[in-house]
């Protein structure tokens, strides 16, 4: 982090030729992920946990966010609301459309597998090696109009080309330009699909049949080479990638990133679950802050008692409390209040005893009829909601992974109401 850097930087290598080590070539200070424009701090109990997002949105959604959002070096605004942007515009837009229709349309046109013969053309190949050796190739329509041709060549060269971009940003530590790069061809893919109207195509098949197995070849090999760049970022999902359109491990080595036309024609294509489910960005963030819920209640403890007072009460101010056992003959909830229930008691002097206690949450209002509890009688009546309290039900409480819980204290139904307690 930028904040330790001279640590590293000095302490450390001094450390290292003390011992007659070799030194670091390189000390890279990463800059700070910021919360709503200020540090994350444990102090301030703003720290955004990474396994529950990864939970949540999948370990290779949240690499390749991090990577592709935040420049190396540079400070970052995180937010929840971003990271979802960013999965449903380039993956599940951009990269996860692409694979779709790609896998979809050879599956339906050409039974998951394209005919052989389809596959790159001498001219593409010699094309991309060009490109590969640093020529400069100027790919423009000349008229109004376009040779389908020309949406192959444009589409052969930026993918040759794309390797030796994304290795200077890589090597010049700039993964989030490298990761730009590969979407500019995912980008370029799906406007090839548009340009070229496979669904068009498919309507007379003896004539465009060639043409649609060739096209749909380009795609297949176009999302190949993005998935060999991807795997560093997102090397589960990659894997997913590579086995819905066939890629074998041959074709998936970094030496073959700039290659035009390794993969083989007939690959079986198999249209794969959706590697990134569009979010709706309500529901989602609904369901992060649910997880976070939960996830601080399961770090708190199972049980907390209040601790115990340290004032010392006097016998004889004890002997003032008059508790008493008492029995529930009615029980029910008090009109326009959540909490409170009313309870008619039979507290042994043969008068009913009125006593309002805010436990509505905890019991329901029948389940306590004929109970045995405990209640201290010589309070003074309490106006509440209208009516009158005379007294206090005796209950235990305490918190539990920081939800409050209560229990009422029921004794033995042997004891007959109005005996004292003491």
């Amino acid at each position: 982090g930028k904040e330790i850097v001279r640590f590293h930087s000095i302490i450390w290598p001094a450390m290292l030729m003390s011992l007659g080590e070799p030194l670091p070539k390189h000390v890279f200070g990463h800059g700070w992920l910021l919360l709503d424009g200020g540090k994350m701090s444990k102090s301030k109990g703003n720290v955004v946990d990474p396994y529950l997002l990864a939970e949540q949105f999948g370990v290779d959604a949240l690499r390749f966010f991090l990577m592709r959002t935040f420049p190396f070096g540079s400070d970052g605004n995180f937010s929840n609301e971003l990271l979802i942007q960013t999965i449903n515009t380039d993956l599940a837009n951009d990269l996860g459309n692409l694979l779709s229709r790609t896998t979809a349309m050879v599956s339906k046109y050409f039974g998951g597998s394209l005919p052989a013969g389809c596959g790159a053309t001498e001219d593409e190949k010699q094309l991309a090696a060009m490109v590969r050796m640093g020529s400069s190739v100027e790919l423009a329509a000349s008229g109004d109009t376009v040779d389908p041709v020309l949406y192959d060549a444009q589409l052969v060269a930026q993918a040759a080309g794309l390797k030796k971009a994304y290795a200077h940003e890589m090597d010049t530590f700039a993964p989030h330009n490298a990761l730009s790069e590969t979407f500019k061809l995912i980008q370029r893919a799906n406007k090839y699909i548009d340009e070229n109207a496979p669904w068009a195509l498919a309507k007379d098949m003896e004539a465009n049949g060639a043409r649609l197995a060739h096209v749909l070849y380009n795609l297949l090999e176009a999302t190949r080479i993005c998935g060999i760049l991807l795997t560093p970022f997102m090397p589960e999902s990659m894997e997913k990638l590579f086995a819905q359109i066939g890629v074998g491990a041959e074709a998936r080595t970094w030496e073959s990133a700039d290659l035009w036309g390794e993969l083989p024609e007939t690959a079986a294509v198999v249209k794969g679950e959706n590697l990134f489910p569009r979010l709706d960005l309500d529901k989602a963030l609904a369901d992060l802050e649910a997880a976070e819920a939960a996830a601080k209640k399961a770090e708190q403890p199972d049980v907390e008692v209040e601790p115990q007072l340290t004032e010392t009460v006097d016998f004889d101010t004890f002997c003032k409390s008059d508790f008493r056992v008492v029995k529930v003959k009615a029980c029910e909830a008090v009109k326009k209040s959540d909490k409170l229930l009313r309870f008619t008691l039979d507290d042994g002097t043969g008068t009913d005893r009125q006593i309002l206690s805010g436990v509505h949450k905890y019991y329901e209002p029948e389940e306590l009829v004929g109970k045995t509890l405990a209640a201290i009688v010589n309070l003074p009546p309490r106006k509440m909601m209208g009516l009158e309290s005379n007294g206090m039900l005796l209950s235990a409480v305490r918190t539990e992974k920081g939800e409050e819980k209560l229990n009422l204290i029921m004794l033995d139904d042997q004891i007959p109401a109005g005996s004292k307690l003491c």
